[in-house]
């Protein structure tokens, strides 16, 4: 099972029936997606209901109570006195009483007063010849009520009756449904429900809820379904692009050896400056120099460390002096391997400062670098450091010390640390060939100069 952080968000505290799109885009295209594809022969093609207009009695007290229900000037204190009102006259019909206990229980849903708003809401349903248009509404409300009290068996039941209600359902009773029964622990029903809710928001061109794929990837991650979770990670970053989305998707990615695309959704995730955690900066470090971008990787890392997500020891300081090095910015990776090989009880890091300072021509530097690294030790190849001592010297004209080193390094061969045994013997016989070019040259380099200082030499007696 992919381990991520799964977080699923459900129904709660009544919220969800306060939900405002305010600007946002609110259609969406989702191509091949019909609700007849989402629901088949379960769409339901309720009948048509005619309703009993209002009395005229009732009619002047919605008149004086809808002004006071718009959103640009809200009163629901006047909304309510309007309402004891309305409830005190005898004259009203059952139909009217029904309209007066729908706009008592909305008042109280708005106060948060959710047992009143579900008691008012059962009065409605009580009266026969109650509003059909609006009982539909009130059936999705109590729904929500159960779930959000906690009895979601009863949530169930009422979801169901308004789904057969509605011959364009919208994808939230499905959303309830699903979620109940994850809360009753039938993962096979809650699976179902949850695919449908998604299914019938993207047929109705809505943009799906951030639960319902939430609770889709935890039923996917649970049955280890990696490759269906892939889709929903790459819808959850388009619609809800927050940072666990992102690395989440960078793991599924990760998970299915599409290292890739696990690269760009972490490398986006810290293009919006989400990460924030060590972890994830050392993640797309590695990612990066596997995808050869040193430079990336180098500023990935100090950026981290330089806003303290990273703690700046040496295995940290390692990384990104090896990223600046390999990037060729030798300016920037030379102070850092300094600050790391101070902090180190190894001497590979010595090893690397002293390659910056014989690429930089500084060979006595380099010479103490390399010699320190050797010191230290723990060294994974000190063939390669005492081939590069012998460089050094060779540079300095001291060829006995050159020979010595190449020599050395030919000596140690059976000290390079490598499991593989085949990948051992082929890096011995490398760095063989490679230590011995050197000592032939150095060899005939070194002949080659005493001879031009022996004919320098009769040079002078001659004169």
């Amino acid at each position: 099972m992919i381990k991520l952080f799964v977080l699923v968000i459900f129904f709660s505290n009544y919220a969800f029936l306060q939900n405002k799109e305010g600007t946002e885009q609110t259609k969406f295209d989702f191509p091949g997606y019909t609700l007849k594809g989402c629901l088949g022969s379960e769409l339901s093609k309720p009948k048509r209901q005619v309703a009993k207009l209002p009395s005229k009695q009732a009619q002047r007290y919605l008149k004086e109570l809808f002004p006071f229900l718009q959103a640009e000037n809200e009163d629901l204190v006047k909304a309510k006195n309007v309402l004891n009102k309305m409830q005190g006259d005898a004259t009203l019909t059952e139909s009217d009483k029904a309209q007066m206990y729908y706009y008592f229980a909305y008042i109280d849903s708005v106060n948060d007063d959710l047992k009143s708003a579900k008691r008012n809401y059962k009065k409605f349903l009580s009266i026969e010849d109650a509003d059909p248009r609006l009982k539909s509404n009130v059936i999705s409300m109590l729904g929500q009520l159960s779930y959000a009290e906690g009895s979601y068996k009863t949530a169930i039941d009422y979801m169901e009756q308004w789904i057969a209600m509605e011959s364009n359902p919208s994808s939230l009773g499905f959303d309830i449904i699903a979620a109940s029964y994850w809360q009753l622990k039938d993962k096979k029903k809650a699976l179902k429900f949850s695919e449908r809710a998604l299914c019938v928001a993207k047929a109705n061109k809505s943009k799906p809820k951030e639960s319902t794929y939430n609770l889709l990837v935890a039923l996917y991650n649970e049955n280890e379904r990696i490759n269906d979770m892939l889709p929903l990670f790459e819808e959850l970053v388009r619609f809800y692009p927050k940072k666990r989305y992102w690395t989440q998707l960078s793991g599924v990615y990760g998970e299915l050896k599409q290292e890739n695309k696990q690269l760009s959704a972490l490398e986006a995730a810290h293009d919006q400056r989400l990460l924030d955690k060590e972890t994830e900066y050392v993640s797309l470090y590695q990612l990066l120099m596997r995808a050869e971008a040193p430079l990336k990787a180098a500023r990935v890392i100090s950026y981290g460390l330089e806003k303290e997500f990273v703690e700046e020891n040496e295995k940290h300081l390692k990384y990104l002096a090896q990223g600046w090095h390999m990037a060729q910015e030798l300016d920037k990776a030379e102070p850092v391997y300094e600050k790391a090989a101070k902090k180190s009880e190894e001497g590979e890091l010595y090893v690397f400062l002293g390659q910056i300072y014989l690429a930089t021509d500084r060979y006595k530097k380099a010479k103490q670098a390399l010699q320190l690294g050797l010191k230290k030790g723990k060294l994974k190849d000190p063939v390669t450091v005492n081939i590069l001592l012998g460089q050094v010297a060779y540079e300095l004209q001291d060829f006995e010390d050159a020979t010595k080193f190449f020599r050395t390094a030919i000596d140690r061969l059976s000290d390079i640390k490598i499991k593989d045994k085949e990948a051992k013997e082929k890096k011995q016989d490398k760095l063989r060939t490679q230590a011995l070019n050197w000592l032939t040259y150095t060899e005939k380099e070194k002949r080659r100069v005493e001879m031009l200082q022996l004919r320098i030499k009769d040079l002078e007696e001659e004169s």
